[in-house]
């Protein structure tokens, strides 16, 4: 049965009536293709090949389409060809630009195969180190990857959080919470909410996240966390005085192990504080001590904020590392 005549059929079988010449045209294929049969619609796939280069026409419905990639193409391609392997293995890391990063690994990047590549992927406060290889051993490949993983570890394991291509700061931190079964709350002045949003994007996340207070205005600070006005007007809202308070005041309403607290200015305008635009102060509360580091970010607005969640989320998971 030439293909021509199967296609016929196969659209008869769609139908379940008799077709139309309109239909019967769909079966037409140029004489010297193969027929990529579509078992979902009516008008077939095909692969047409001249010397070297292989031409493949699909049907424009999606679904149609997919079927056939799925079903016809791939399945074909593995059986005809021999087909490279192509590996990748991605390491998160947080807290240092892309240039630091850089600098820290040049001569164990110099020193990489010429069947690895390696590709920077950096965003605020974190870079993404993805390693590609290329080869026909998948075993040679996934062995050299792990090897240089290894020793790059060794290099800037105090920076890495992660080995997954969608893994998260916000996800890494969740598994260490529950795996040492503690929990931890937010107390946001300046980041307004975003810490605890970007822990509240975890599925499961109730386990270990308590709850945050956006103490925006300075008389929420005194009213909800507890913070002393005497403390605000001698050392001004924007201190490390006041951010301890805070982290100790949500880490007592929540009853959490940890709590994080920030306030600072993120600009335009002073406010409330003397600060310049751009300063952050952020606490973190253990179960033994509170830690308070100063930073300026700078301007605008938006980048002061970013960043001070990132830097949040570093103090966070070193803190929480030692405990390991």
């Amino acid at each position: 049965m030439n293909d021509k005549v199967y296609c016929e059929r196969l659209i008869e079988g769609i139908f379940k009536r008799p077709i139309t010449q309109m239909n019967k045209d769909q079966a037409l294929v140029p004489s010297k293709c193969q027929v990529l049969f579509n078992k979902v619609g009516t008008a077939p796939g095909m692969w047409m090949k001249k010397e070297n280069t292989v031409f493949i026409s699909l049907p424009g419905v999606p679904y149609e389409m997919k079927y056939l990639v799925e079903n016809e193409i791939i399945p074909k391609v593995v059986r005809e060809y021999k087909r490279p392997y192509i590996l990748h293995k991605t390491i998160l890391t947080y807290g240092q630009g892309e240039s630091l990063v850089a600098e820290r690994i040049e001569d164990w990047e110099n020193n990489l195969p010429n069947f690895i590549k390696l590709a920077y992927l950096p965003a605020p406060g974190r870079v993404r180190l993805r390693l590609t290889a290329r080869g026909t051993e998948k075993e040679i490949l996934e062995k050299a990857i792990d090897d240089h993983v290894v020793s790059l570890t060794k290099i800037i394991g105090d920076i890495i959080v992660g080995f997954d291509e969608d893994e998260t700061i916000e996800v890494v931190l969740g598994r260490l919470l529950t795996q040492q079964q503690k929990t931890i709350s937010t107390a946001e002045s300046c980041t307004g909410g975003k810490i605890a949003q970007f822990f509240t994007s975890v599925p499961g996340a109730s386990s270990y996240f308590r709850g945050s207070v956006v103490s925006y205005a300075t008389d929420t600070k005194v009213s909800i966390l507890g913070v002393s006005q005497k403390t605000i007007d001698q050392n001004s809202v924007v201190s490390s005085q006041v951010a301890s308070e805070m982290a100790i005041g949500i880490q007592k309403l929540m009853k959490t192990d940890y709590a994080i607290a920030t306030t600072g200015n993120a600009g335009p305008s002073k406010g409330d504080t003397e600060a310049a635009i751009g300063t952050v102060f952020i606490a973190l509360a253990t179960p033994s001590r509170v830690i308070v580091e100063e930073f300026n970010f700078g301007q605008p607005r938006e980048k002061v904020i970013d960043r001070a969640v990132n830097k949040a989320f570093e103090m966070i998971q070193k803190e929480i590392l030692k405990n390991l």
